[in-house]
């Protein structure tokens, strides 16, 4: 970077941090930010340093994120030596991201490794489908074909549980129609190709979050039974695993 980090904005707000992280990890490093855990913070070239307390009283980790990626930085405890995220980092990527980009710290209260069902059981709108539509395309590109050394793989599953957190956040606001269904459907299509065209999926993340859309459509189903027809006549076998096996009203 050329600029210093004082005369910038994070580059990233809090829902990118959830959707990176995951609820639990994210819900560790809120815990230390409300628990006052978080001082000392100080703009540098790279992005941010600080101290961050750890579990015992006491206990100071010297912590840093980037401008650019809330996990790029380091940590002083045992995982940041390993080169891995922790909740210290997470701790001051939030803190930075309330400081100096409020406007991006509104928290998604949504579960985001989970299916959620707006409730709301009428026609989608145009705009909706086009945003929907869009939404996913955005986030399939995160997963994709693997072939890269073993050292990046965990990097890659990063990815993949990226874009299926933004799958599922993409589908949460759809009203229970036909044609959200047919959303729906459309996605667990395009995931079903994805891992048939070399998505290393060894850890089940995207067979987990295939699972969570076919969830959906039972919750749609138990709300609006009339939909049960359209779904049990769009819904196709899977190619990889028998995910559409999970739909409960599925006609034999």
């Amino acid at each position: 970077m050329t600029k210093h980090a004082e005369n910038e904005v994070p580059h990233y707000t809090i829902p990118d941090i959830q959707i990176g992280v995951g609820d639990h990890e994210f819900q560790k490093g809120m815990k230390i930010l409300k628990r006052g855990g978080v001082r000392n913070v100080q703009a540098d070239s790279f992005g941010w340093r600080a101290d961050v307390a750890g579990s015992k009283a006491g206990q100071w980790y010297a912590v840093s994120v980037g401008a650019r990626a809330f996990d790029d930085g380091a940590c002083t405890c045992y995982l940041g030596k390993n080169d891995e995220l922790c909740k210290h980092m997470i701790a001051l990527a939030i803190h930075v991201v309330r400081e100096y980009r409020p406007e991006g710290a509104a928290v998604l209260a949504q579960p985001l490794d989970h299916a959620v069902c707006s409730g709301e059981i009428r026609a989608i709108t145009e705009d909706e489908a086009k945003n929907a539509k869009s939404a996913v395309t955005a986030a399939l590109r995160h997963i994709k074909p693997y072939d890269g050394p073993s050292r990046t793989w965990f990097r890659y599953q990063d990815s993949l549980t990226r874009g299926c957190r933004l799958v599922l956040l993409a589908v949460s606001e759809l009203p229970i129609c036909e044609r959200s269904v047919d959303i729906v459907i459309d996605i667990l299509k395009r995931l079903d190709r994805k891992l048939m065209g070399g998505v290393d999926d060894s850890d089940g993340t995207v067979g987990a979050c295939m699972e969570e859309l076919v969830e959906l459509l039972n919750l749609f189903s138990d709300m609006h039974p009339p939909l049960i027809p359209h779904i049990n006549k769009k819904l196709p076998e899977g190619e990889v695993f028998d995910w559409q096996t999970g739909y409960q009203h599925r006609r034999e």
